[in-house]
C-alpha cells in the first residue's frame, strides 16, 4: 500500500510546515491560529463553501507536521475533526453559526424534548471554541452555543487546552440538530483516534531525529555515544517502532475513508495498542538514551514525548481496544466455525 502524500495532500502538509517554521517552533506561544486561517488550513476538512471537503487520509501529512513542531494550536479539535464530521453529515447536518467550533462526543448526554443535559469531559480544544458540535449517541449531530454551556478550561500535559462542560438543560434551537448519519459516532471516534495518532507521529519523528543527533553529538570516554553498540540497539528499535507505526497510522486514516466497518475497527484499535504499547516505550527509551538533561522541563524532547502521552489516553485506552480486537476476532472466529460445516455439506 502507497503511503506517499499526492500533490494535494502534500501541499496541505507544506502549508502547515512553512507557517510553523516561520513561527521558530517547537514554541509554546500559539500564535499561529490567525495564519493558520488566513491561508484556509484550518477549514480544509468543512464542506463547500466553508473548505473543500478534505478526507482523514488528506490531513495525515499535516497532522504529522503539527506534531513535529510541537504545534499548541488547536488544529485538530477546532479546525480538522468538526470540519470531518459536517462533511460526512452532508445534507443531515445542523445549521452552523459562525466562530471556532469544537467536536464533542455526546454519547453521554440525555436528550428528551430538544434539551440536552449532561456533563462532558476533556474537550480537546473546547477552551477556545465559540460553538460545541456534538455527535449524539443516536448518530446525528447538534450545535449548541458555547455562551450556554458552563466550562471548566485547563491545559493538557502536552499544553495543548481543552475543557469540562457541564450542560444544565440546554434547549437546541430550531435547526440546531441534523438528521440521523448510521455509524457517525462510532465512525468519529475512531477517526479521532487516528488524527491524534498522526499528530503523535510527528511528534516521534522529531523525537527520533533530536535523539538521532544527540547521539552524534555526546561524547563520551573520547568517542561520540552513537558508536556505542547498547545504544544502536535502542536507537535501532526507535527506528522500527516509528516505522512501524507510520504504517499502522496511514493505513488506520485509509479504512476511515471506506465501508469495510470491521476492517476500520480492527486497524484503529490495532493502531491505539501499538501506541499504548510500543510507541510509549520507544518515547521512554529516547529520554533514557539523552540521559539527565532528557528529565529536565526546559529541554523540547520533553513536548514531544507528552504528545505521545496525550494520543494514548484520549479516545480509548489500549486495554479498551485490546478488548475491542479481542471481540472483533472472536466474532471473526465463530462466524469461520459456523461456515465450514457449510462448505463441507457443498463439497
Amino acid at each position: 500500500m502507497n503511503f506517499t502524500a499526492n500533490d494535494e495532500q502534500r501541499m496541505i502538509a507544506d502549508s502547515f510546515a512553512r507557517v510553523f517554521a516561520d513561527a521558530g517552533y517547537p514554541s509554546t506561544s500559539g500564535n499561529n491560529w490567525c495564519a493558520l486561517t488566513e491561508l484556509g488550513l484550518t477549514e480544509a476538512t468543512f464542506p463547500e463553501p466553508r473548505g473543500f471537503g478534505a478526507g482523514v487520509s488528506d490531513m495525515v501529512h499535516a497532522l504529522i507536521e503539527c506534531g513535529r513542531a510541537a504545534a499548541p494550536e488547536p488544529v485538530i479539535g477546532a479546525a480538522v475533526l468538526p470540519g470531518i464530521a459536517l462533511t460526512r453529515a452532508g445534507s443531515a447536518a445542523p445549521e452552523m453559526p459562525e466562530g471556532t467550533v469544537c467536536l464533542a462526543d455526546g454519547k453521554n448526554l440525555a436528550l428528551k424534548d430538544d434539551v440536552l443535559s449532561g456533563t462532558l469531559r476533556v474537550v480537546p480544544c473546547a477552551d477556545e471554541a465559540d460553538v460545541l458540535l456534538l455527535c449524539l449517541a443516536d448518530d446525528r449531530l447538534a450545535v449548541v452555543p458555547m455562551a450556554e454551556v458552563k466550562r471548566d478550561t485547563y491545559r493538557l500535559v502536552d499544553g495543548r487546552g481543552a475543557a469540562d462542560l457541564e450542560l444544565a438543560s440546554v434547549k437546541l434551537a430550531d435547526g440546531a440538530i441534523g438528521g440521523v448519519v448510521p455509524g457517525m459516532a462510532e465512525w468519529l471516534r475512531d477517526v479521532a483516534a487516528v488524527t491524534f495518532a498522526a499528530d503523535a507521529l510527528g511528534a516521534l519523528l522529531a523525537l527520533r531525529e533530536m535523539t538521532q543527533d544527540y547521539l552524534k553529538q555526546r561524547k563520551q570516554f573520547g568517542r561520540p555515544i552513537s558508536s556505542f553498540q547498547a545504544l544502536q540497539h535502542a536507537m535501532a528499535d526507535i527506528y522500527h517502532d516509528t516505522e512501524h507505526f507510520l504504517s499502522l497510522t496511514h493505513f488506520a486514516a485509509q479504512t476511515c475513508e471506506g465501508t469495510d466497518i470491521a476492517l476500520r475497527m480492527r486497524a484503529v484499535s490495532s493502531l491505539k495498542r501499538f501506541l499504548g504499547g510500543r510507541i510509549r516505550r520507544a518515547a521512554a527509551s529516547a529520554i533514557q538514551l539523552h540521559g539527565g538533561i532528557g528529565m529536565t522541563e526546559e529541554y523540547a524532547l520533553g513536548r514531544f514525548v507528552k504528545r505521545v502521552l496525550v494520543a494514548d489516553m484520549l479516545n480509548g485506552s489500549a486495554d479498551a481496544h485490546g478488548a475491542r480486537l479481542a471481540k472483533l476476532i472472536a466474532e471473526e472466529t465463530r462466524a469461520g466455525l459456523q461456515e465450514a460445516p457449510e462448505q463441507e455439506k457443498v463439497a
